[in-house]
């Protein structure tokens, strides 16, 4: 029963710029998901809350953040921002490559560890997009 509500939050919780991810794109964002809530140990209502804009300060939400991002490309395994691959995907997410590179430069900054650098990005584009995209 556990497993099938993780499942089920993990997939309400992930919002798609539908018209822009193929549906391969979409079921791989749903994998790492599961993969990162199962990696972390994450609680899924966490997670939810996150999407609607409530951050709990919350070690393992963090975890699950630089999990998100990690396999999204947006750092790489040393928890260091990717700019070019965040640009890239988060202008075809939003289809507004100026608004992009906005967001870039706004969101983007390296804070004390892999993770509060993950958490604080999240925020800072939820706070900036007016669609709230997100990658979890």
């Amino acid at each position: 029963m556990k497993a099938m509500f993780v499942t089920l939050t993990v997939a309400t919780v992930v919002v798609f710029a539908s018209a822009d991810l193929t549906e391969e794109q979409k079921q791989k964002i749903v994998a790492n998901g599961k993969a990162c809530v199962a990696e972390t140990g994450a609680d899924p209502e966490l997670i939810k809350a996150a999407r609607q804009g409530k951050f709990a300060d919350d070690a393992k939400l963090k975890a699950f953040a630089l999990c998100m991002s990690k396999k999204s490309g947006f750092q790489n395994e040393a928890g260091e921002i990717q700019s070019d691959v965040v640009k890239q995907k988060l202008g075809l997410a939003i289809g507004d490559e100026a608004a992009a590179k906005k967001l870039v430069e706004k969101c983007l900054v390296s804070k004390g560890s892999g993770e509060e650098t993950a958490i604080e990005t999240f925020k800072c584009y939820y706070e900036n997009t007016p669609t709230h995209i997100a990658v979890f």
